[in-house]
Parts: C-alpha cells; structure tokens; sequence
C-alpha cells in the first residue's frame, strides 16, 4: 500500500494544484485583496493546462473554478440561508473555466505554438512563447467577457477587473473597460508563467523580456492620464445609513422600522450640516420597506425626513402591481405628497435570475421547492438609465447614471447612463442579507472599478454598509462602517466628457469574444487534421505489412 502512494500522489497533484491556483486568484478579491495573488493563480492554470489533453484539462478547470467561485460567492448561501444556491451557481460559474481549461489544451497544441509549424513571413516574427502568453490572455478575456453577458444578462462577479481596485493597473479601465483591464492581468500573469517556465528551462533571455512585459503591462497604466476634474461645477450630497437589525428579515417585516431608521439618520443629518444646505439626499435601495406612494404612514416618515433637511430624497421602494414587482428609487421632495405622478423614479432594469425573479419556475421547482421563497417575480424597468433631481440649493436640475445594487457589476448597464447624461453615478444598495459576508467588500471595489471606467463619482448608499463616496480615480474618499447608522456629506464633481472606454462601448468584449472563438476554432480544426493524419499513417503501416 505505501510503495503505491508515490505515484497516487503523482497523479492527484495536478487536482490539488488547480484547487490551489483557483483559492490564489480568489485571494485577490476583497475581503482578502491581496490583488497580485491573481497573477500566481491565473499564470499557474496556464502553466497547469498547457499541453495535457483535452478531458484532462477540462477537468482540471472545473477544480480550478471551484477554488476561486466556492469562497468568491459564498454570499450567496448567507444570502438565502442555505447551501442549494451556493452550490448551483458555484458549479454552473466553474463551468466556463472547465470549458477555458479543455479550449486551452486545443489551442496549447497549435503546430504554431510547438514550433512545428510552417514558418510564413509573420509567424517567422512571432516566437511561439509569445504567441502562447497573448493567446492566452485572449481565451481567458474571452470567457469572462461570456460568462459577463450569457445567459440570462450573465454575472460578472469574478472578474479580474474587480481585483484590481488597488493596482497599478487599474487607469487602464478608462481606456479598455473592464474587459480590456482583465486582458492586461491576464497577460502579465502569462508573461510571469511563461517566465517561470523559462526558469525551470534554464533560459535567461525569456526570463528577463517576460518579467520586464509584465512589470510594463501592470504598472505603465499608472502613467495614463484620468480626467477627473468638475466640468459641471458640483453638487452637496448626503449619503444616508439607517442602518437594519441583525435579524434583517423581522426588520423589514416590522413594518416601517427600516424606513424610520432612515428618518431618524437624515433627521440627525440635518442637525450636523443644517437644514437646506445640501442639494439632495440619498437613501439606499429598500429603504422604505413600505411604498410611500402607496402607504400614507411610510409617506409621513419620509416627508418628515425630506422637510427637515429640506432638500429632494432618493428613496428605495419596492412596489408591488398584481403578481408582480418592481425595484425603484424615487425622487421625494418636502412637502410632496400628492400622489404617484409627483415622485420621479428609476426602476431597475436588471433583476438578478433566481434571486429576485425565477426563470422557467414551473421547471425549476421540479429540482427544488426554494425557488417559491421568491413568491413574487420582479420584472426590469424599461425607463431611461438615469434620474434627474433638482439641486435645490443651486436651483438647476443633475442627471445622475443609475444601478441598482448587482447593476454596479455591468459596464453597459452605468454607461447607458453615462451616455444619457449622468454626470455621476448613484448606487443604492441593500446588503443586509448578506451580513459580515464578503459580499458589500466586492461590491465596493467594483464601484471603485467602474468610477474609473466611466470617469464619473460614485455614491454608494446601502442600508448596513459600505455607504461610500468614490471619486473618477476610483478613490474612496469617505466610507461608513457596516452595520452603524451613519451619513456621509461630500461635494460630487459633475463631469459630461467620455472616457476613450465609453466611447469604444461594447467593442472591446466583442473583439475579445470573437478572438477567443477563432483560436478555439483552429484548436478543433488542429486536432482534426492531426487526427486524421495520424490515421492515414496507421493506415500505411498497416498496408506496409
């Protein structure tokens, strides 16, 4: 039994190994955010899947998956309360990098990539270690970019770009966006593996140009330059944290209890900074676990809150029509409560699939009775990306890009807004299900993404934490603790320039996309000749005999 351990330990290694390299990419999200963890955990999958075959390495990227989505989205059981769907979506996300380990193991086998290959005028400039760290690259942008958007809108949470709040390189995303930062990372994580492999083959030169690739790649970024100054002058906002009890779920069946707190924190906001010298003030998504414009009492508590600050608030609600609902924030200004038409809103236009609305419910019930917990489906706002409010003490009305808590995650979703003319970028969120998870951590950094991305402030309002003021360089300027009922005040530059990633739109995820398809379309088509040369060559030594 012992003299058969050896070579057990051999052949599990490569299991253990990919695990390792998907918890070392994981490391690089927040809570943890040690960000060059994922160089070590990407450049260790490329070196892990190179070469091997192609079932294997599927499989080796489905363990890898489960190293980094297992802990990435365990908010997702906290969340719900039990496993089931923690489990779902950490299988069906594990997926796409067991398809990016079986695409890489075809695309490793390139003749180009062995130096088999006939050499033609541009390939003979191409050495094929090079060919390999940008070939790469390009497969793993490519699978984030489709795990972004397909099925059901996708869900980026995981990408690279989210881990890169605090790198050198994240100037970049007001250039390439966040699909452009993710093939930077992923390129520099190639160039170090390629580095190390040269290391292991006693190669120097390659060693030196790759270390020096990666070191440009990361950190010549930190050289762009960002515009962030005000154009539009600025605007006094407050930012409110009523903060929820623990037991979050009798909070917000207590009726009004979560609005009251948040009455209570802008009442106390007012009495700091004194009534009518900010221009709007911003609760989070939910806030008013009753809809004021269907609830008298909630309307009281809110008007209340609105005339002692005296200025417009943004209000989180939930309003239910018939069998369905919808997600809103809306504009409550004092005195106002006449009726619906009076209170302008944004709706959500990306309910989150199995969270807040259930597709094919009749078939999913069949696997499991979790699914009724969502009893009532919420549907998107079809309405513009945007919300103006009138900045009272400036007497002028600011257009402000929208997203809804998960929509912060979408560089299309906040450049609609953008292009539609939000000068800065609101972010309500409700985090309270999520409790000390790592969940409000990821989400903060992707605000701080996406500030730079679309060159714009970002308020984040939650109900328990992070309440934060991000500034275009992707800075937290100020930030609550989670869990205390707090306020934040800040003067928000207003700027209506596009960043060079605005104005590229969705090109850089397309090009990036359809580069990854042709290099696993020559990866199949590779192996299919070598197949059948190889049978025509079983074919001849057969005739032979």
């Amino acid at each position: 039994m012992l003299s058969q351990s050896p070579g057990w330990f051999r052949r599990s290694t490569p299991a253990g190994v990919a695990l390792l390299a998907g918890l070392a990419t994981y490391a690089a999200f927040p809570p943890v955010n040690l960000w060059w963890s994922a160089l070590i955990g990407v450049g260790a999958f490329m070196l892990l899947i190179r070469g091997r075959s192609f079932w294997a390495s599927t499989g080796l990227g489905l363990l890898y998956g489960f190293g980094l989505f297992t802990p990435l989205l365990h908010f997702t059981m906290v969340g719900m309360g039990n496993p089931i769907g923690w489990i779902a979506l950490t299988l069906f996300e594990s997926l796409y990098l067991a398809a990016l380990g079986g695409a890489w193991s075809l695309v490793s086998r390139l003749p180009l990539l062995q130096g088999t290959a006939r050499r033609g005028r541009l390939t003979r400039r191409v050495p094929a270690g090079a060919a390999g760290v940008l070939f790469f690259a390009m497969l793993w942008s490519g699978m984030e970019e489709l795990r972004s958007v397909w099925p059901l809108g996708g869900f980026p949470f995981g990408r690279l770009a989210f881990a890169m709040a605090d790198a050198p390189v994240l100037p970049a995303a007001a250039y390439v966006g966040s699909a452009g930062v993710g093939l930077l990372v992923a390129l520099a994580a190639a160039c170090l593996a390629h580095a190390a492999r040269s290391i292991y083959e006693r190669r120097a030169m390659p060693v030196l140009l790759c270390a020096a690739i990666a070191a440009a790649v990361l950190v010549a970024p930190r050289t762009l330059p960002l515009q962030t100054r005000a154009e539009n002058g600025t605007v006094r906002v407050g930012a409110v944290q009523g903060n929820v009890a623990t037991d979050f779920e009798d909070a917000f069946n207590r009726a009004l209890e979560v609005t009251g707190n948040h009455a209570k924190a802008t009442k106390q906001l007012a009495a700091d900074v004194g009534p009518g010298s900010l221009d709007m003030v911003i609760w989070p998504e939910n806030s008013a676990d009753l809809d004021p414009r269907d609830y008298p009492a909630s309307a009281t508590i809110v008007d209340e809150a609105a005339l002692a600050v005296q200025a417009p608030v943004l209000v989180g609600a939930v309003p239910v029509v018939g069998d369905i609902r919808y997600n809103d924030v809306l504009i409550w200004n004092p005195g106002d409560v006449s009726g619906k038409t009076a209170h302008p809103y944004y709706r959500k236009h990306r309910p989150v699939p199995f969270a807040e609305y259930i597709p094919s419910r009749s078939l999913v019930r069949r696997l499991t009775t979790q699914v009724d917990r969502v009893g009532i489906d919420m549907l998107p706002g079809t309405g513009p990306s945007t919300l103006t409010v009138p900045a009272v003490t400036q007497g002028r009305d600011v257009t402000f890009a929208m997203g809804i808590c998960f929509e912060v995650a979408y560089d299309d979703a906040l450049r609609t807004g953008v292009e539609q003319g939000g000068q800065a970028i609101i972010i309500p969120t409700n985090n309270a299900s999520f409790l000390d998870s790592g969940e409000a951590a990821q989400q903060l950094a992707q605000g701080r993404v996406q500030a730079v991305v679309h060159g714009r402030s970002v308020i984040q309002a939650s109900t328990v934490g992070y309440t934060a003021i991000i500034n275009p360089r992707g800075e937290v300027e100020q930030v609550t603790r989670p869990y205390t009922q707090a306020s934040l005040v800040a003067d928000v530059p207003l700027r209506s320039s596009q960043t060079v990633a605005d104005r590229l739109g969705t090109a850089p995820g397309i090009i990036l996309l359809a580069s990854a398809g042709l290099l696993v379309g020559a990866g199949i088509l590779s192996r299919l000749r070598s197949g059948r040369k190889a049978a025509a060559a079983a074919g001849d030594r057969r005739r032979r005999r």
